[in-house]
């Protein structure tokens, strides 16, 4: 009886372990029916993956069956199978048509995002209203490859932009262009970014090459808002108030300890203490406590959009207060009050 038990135990252990060692092979292909080089293939929530071959075709041995694999390549829509009691998977990935279809400003036109080979970011309106920037250019901070923008610190300050590190010595600022003006980053501080469609950053010669030399530091290509034909007047408005402050202060000495290590100073040259009591000086002042202070900071935004036949219409007003945290708004402050008209006709 004892060596029957054993027997379907090992049997058992023996399925089980056959079970959980798939080796899977396969073929990822497009609708059609071209095979896809470079797939990636992961294992869903672990390191475990590889990538299909320059024909398309894969092998991924130690799988298990039940096990999610995500297959994704650029320019399609990434696809989620589990792997079955199955030898060969055939896999036909479809076109990411809403991405390769995204239309960028170049230049005095604009080109699908497929067709373009040069080095472009974007940053859509929707990005840029999550990040609520005081600047327009502080929305490309951590969303543009390649672009760092390094704050001004005053309130409203122009910060420093450099695309792809510092080009040039004579000036790093970029080329900015709105809605086909020539503008720079120091008119960017009259710009609400609720106001902003899209931000395009042209970042390698070829599609620079169109503003000549003016463009040799990249240009940041802004597109504002506009209403659509055929539409019925849309409105919306927008309000945020909040406040800042520097979560992060220098360690500084207090009184004591300072006139401290100042007759320490002064006993290792061969002088005299400079402070003999130094018990009656206590805290003293921390002056950043002084100086740093809670700042208020207010945006308001209105807008209405619509239009007919033959007309479309943008409309907004917008006001913005800021305070700095060094000095408070008596010290430092920046306002803005905006107002766009945009007209189709």
């Amino acid at each position: 009886m004892k060596s029957k038990f054993l027997s379907i135990l090992f049997c058992f252990v023996g399925f089980l372990s056959y079970a959980q060692n798939i080796e899977l092979q396969g073929n990822v292909e497009d609708p059609e029916g071209i095979p896809l080089p470079g797939v990636s293939i992961l294992v869903k929530n672990s390191s475990k993956g590889t990538a299909t071959e320059f024909d398309g075709n894969f092998i991924f041995p130690d799988l298990n069956e039940g096990d999610i694999l995500v297959f994704s390549y650029v320019g399609f829509v990434s696809q989620e199978i589990t792997v079955a009691n199955d030898n060969f998977l055939k896999v036909i990935l479809q076109e990411d048509l809403e991405t390769l279809d995204e239309v960028i400003i170049i230049g005095y036109g604009t080109q699908k995002v497929s067709k373009i080979s040069g080095a472009v970011s974007r940053v859509d309106d929707e990005t840029i209203q999550l990040i609520q920037p005081v600047r327009a250019e502080e929305a490309l901070q951590g969303q543009a490859a390649g672009v760092n923008v390094i704050p001004g610190g005053s309130p409203g300050a122009k910060p420093t932009v450099l695309i792809r590190g510092i080009p040039s010595y004579t000036g790093t600022d970029p080329l900015v262009v709105i809605d086909g003006v020539t503008q720079t980053l120091d008119d960017l501080n009259a710009l609400n970014s609720a106001d902003i469609e899209s931000m395009n950053v042209l970042k390698d010669a070829a599609l620079t090459a169109i503003y000549g030399v003016s463009g040799g530091n990249g240009v940041i290509v802004i597109k504002t808002k506009s209403g659509r034909g055929k539409t019925k007047p849309t409105y919306n408005f927008d309000l945020y108030s909040g406040v800042q402050e520097v979560t992060n202060t220098i360690s500084v000495l207090n009184a004591s300890e300072y006139a401290a290590i100042l007759n320490e100073a002064s006993v290792n040259a061969g002088g005299d203490l400079i402070y003999p009591d130094i018990s009656g000086l206590g805290e003293g002042t921390d002056w950043q406590n002084e100086v740093i202070e809670t700042a208020p900071i207010t945006s308001v935004n209105f807008s209405a959009s619509g239009g007919g036949d033959a007309t479309s219409y943008y409309l907004s007003a917008a006001y913005l207060s800021q305070d700095g945290v060094v000095g408070g708004g008596d010290k430092s402050y920046f306002d803005r009050a905006n107002m766009t008209a945009n007209f189709t006709t």
